[in-house]
Order: C-alpha cells, then sequence, then structure tokens
C-alpha cells in the first residue's frame, strides 16, 4: 500500500492519505490514548512512542507527535 504524507500548518502534525476509505461518516478526534479505546486504530498509533493525539477523517488520518 502506497500513503502519501502531507505537511499541516502545525508542524508536529502529520497528515497520511492512504487513497482508501478511513472512515466512512464524519470524522473522530483523539486526543489521548485514553480517548481511543473505541477505535482499533487510534489505539495502535497511540502505541507509537510520541504520538500524542490522531484524528480520523473520511479520507485521511492526522497524527501529532510531543
Amino acid at each position: 500500500m502506497f500513503i502519501q504524507t502531507e505537511d499541516t500548518p502545525n508542524p508536529d502534525t502529520l497528515k497520511f492519505m492512504p487513497g482508501d476509505t478511513v472512515l466512512k461518516n464524519g470524522s473522530a478526534d483523539f486526543p489521548n490514548v485514553e480517548s481511543s479505546v473505541i477505535s482499533p486504530l487510534a489505539s495502535r498509533l497511540f502505541e507509537i512512542e510520541g504520538v500524542s493525539r490522531v484524528f480520523l477523517s473520511s479520507d485521511f488520518i492526522s497524527v501529532t507527535k510531543t
């Protein structure tokens, strides 16, 4: 799978665009690991050292680092 990345206005956040649907409807913001228990993808991303926030949208994922 080829995943494109894109910078964001926040230098600590990177946008990942997998070219596939991430969420069917809406978006989901996970400001901390505790909030991610409802999302297996967000939970797995929080396992990566330094990840402080995860945002899922219909066609992209943004990850913020500490």
